[in-house]
């Protein structure tokens, strides 16, 4: 269909220059033959940058067609491959619609290196949970639930509740503490080498570099993915700045850092964050929490 218009468009531009240089050549003494000729030239020359920018814009738009059929970019899960190297783990949100319990949201936290995630809390929803899970320096995770009152741009925390994840007991947080450390961490910006990590891209084409004193280096790369898919949110640096955490608006993608670097997904399953893209949707600490 696009080779269609291409051609469509092309044989209107060369029918207008074809009927001006007619019209010309009609007008005999009027104008000169330089004078033709120069014009002629000169319609001849828009003529191929109007059908080269046609052809430009049209393979443009069936490549994004054709790539929005395209599934997103694969990697291995690391609840399949464990890597006890990595360490740390990381605290998400993920809703889900129990078969006993309805749909529900859910805080869960999943170690580094690889295990089938735990559900720290859960509680019932009517419609997509606001909420965030945030480690406390206790190595507590701190769950807290917003309302988003119609027509204000503000969130109000309705409530929240302290998780020991290790025992599963909670904690209430009373009315005058809601709100209070709430807000996930962004993280160090760099390592203690001087190194950050730098996101480009968009339309499916994502790359992150490594950038530092002594050059930069490419450590995650997607060209002409999906050009719905792209990285939501992050990377943010894990605790030992061995690897880095990514949410591409489904899954949570772990890439490490060390050469070669591997992406691994963590996991499948988690929800988006209720602040801007660059405010993480998880929370990571460097403790080991014992797998289920």
């Amino acid at each position: 269909m696009g080779w269609l218009f291409l051609g469509a468009a092309v044989v209107a531009v060369a029918g207008a220059v074809t009927y001006v240089v007619v019209k010309l050549r009609g007008r005999g003494s009027e104008a000169t033959t330089g004078r033709r000729r120069m014009v002629v030239a000169s319609l001849t020359a828009v003529a191929l940058g109007v059908g080269v920018g046609a052809v430009v814009v049209v393979v443009s738009v069936i490549d994004t067609f054709q790539r929005r059929g395209l599934p997103p970019p694969e990697y291995p899960s690391l609840i399949a491959t464990p890597d006890e190297s990595l360490q740390g783990t990381v605290a998400y949100l993920s809703e889900a619609k129990s078969p006993t319990a309805g749909r529900q949201a859910c805080a869960r936290v999943a170690a580094a290196s690889g295990a089938r995630a735990k559900d720290a809390l859960c509680w019932p929803i009517n419609e997509p949970a606001i909420a965030t899970e945030v480690w406390q320096p206790d190595g507590r995770l701190l769950v807290t639930s917003f309302d988003a009152p119609v027509g204000k741009n503000t969130l109000i925390p309705k409530w929240a509740k302290l998780v020991d994840v290790a025992s599963g007991a909670t904690v209430d947080v009373p009315d005058s503490e809601l709100g209070k450390n709430s807000r996930p961490s962004t993280g160090p910006s760099t390592n203690p080498q001087g190194q950050r990590l730098v996101k480009t891209g968009k339309d499916g084409n994502v790359n992150i570099a490594l950038v530092g004193p002594s050059g930069s280096r490419t450590v995650f790369s997607v060209e002409d993915a999906n050009p719905d898919w792209g990285i939501q949110t992050g990377p943010t640096w894990s605790p030992d700045f061995g690897w880095f955490l990514m949410w591409d608006g489904t899954r949570l993608l772990l890439t490490t850092v060390d050469d070669p670097t591997t992406t691994s997904v963590l996991a499948s399953e988690a929800s988006g964050g209720i602040y801007n893209y660059d405010v993480p949707t998880f929370s990571i600490t460097e403790r080991d929490y014992p797998r289920n």
